[in-house]
């Protein structure tokens, strides 16, 4: 028997995508901050998804993690531009890349994901995830999914981390190695340049270089005067927050 929730700010939930709806923004508090009670809020939580509860353990014979933090966190919503007064408790699933939701910070499981829309964003231990097309290859077609923004302009950089399931294997010979199934901790940089849709980032001087167009030079010296660490998240934000300095 299904249960009934009740239209508040924890029925969020709906894997129905929303890119094509052009809601008008407004808040009853103060600017920028949306009210509970704002009736065309409520009236885009009325479409829900009743969900089966999620075990935040993987099956026995299954080795790692759905998270790279299992725990719920005290988080924000933003919502078409505006953040929601009340105060979310979310985790990523980087497995089944879903943002879930759950009550308190010492719930385990969880019974509701946020809405996947464009429309709707969240800041998770200071991360904001944004759902966005994205390239997993130059050429290939956008796909959908959360990316972590790290740099907001003209040139943006975003992160992604997946959990990638891996099949176990069971050794032919007495030579081989037997894995177990098991999840895989998988993450990528991607940019934007003005808007379009990110792509995958190669995090070699060169192709940040190449990336920064009639600004290279300027790039090149920059990374060597400051000894910037191409692989991490605050090398790169350092160089893409040069570029659009510039």
């Amino acid at each position: 028997m299904r249960k009934i929730f009740f239209i508040s700010f924890f029925t969020i939930v709906n894997f129905n995508f929303l890119f094509s709806q052009a809601l008008p923004s407004a808040s009853n508090g103060p600017a920028g901050v949306f009210d509970r009670t704002d009736s065309r809020l409520m009236n885009a939580m009325t479409d829900l998804t009743n969900r089966k509860a999620r075990k935040a353990e993987t099956p026995k014979d299954v080795k790692g993690s759905y998270y790279f933090n299992k725990n719920f966190q005290s988080s924000t919503v933003i919502y078409f531009g505006e953040e929601l007064k009340e105060k979310a408790y979310l985790r990523y699933n980087a497995a089944n890349d879903e943002i879930e939701m759950g009550k308190s910070v010492s719930q385990v499981d969880a019974e509701e994901i946020l809405l996947k829309s464009a429309k709707v964003n969240a800041i998770i231990d200071n991360e904001e995830y944004r759902l966005l097309p994205h390239r997993l290859k130059e050429s290939n077609y956008p796909i959908i999914g959360y990316l972590i923004v790290i740099v907001d302009g003209n040139y943006s950089l975003y992160l992604k981390r997946k959990k990638m399931y891996m099949k176990a294997v069971e050794a032919r010979t007495s030579l081989d190695r037997s894995f177990p199934a098991r999840f895989v901790d998988d993450i990528n940089y991607y940019y934007s340049l003005n808007g379009e849709t990110p792509l995958p980032l190669k995090t070699s001087k060169s192709n940040l270089i190449k990336i920064s167009g009639e600004n290279g030079s300027k790039v090149r010296s920059f990374i060597k005067n400051n000894d910037v660490k191409l692989k991490t998240s605050e090398g790169l934000k350092k160089i893409f927050n040069y570029i659009n300095s510039l």
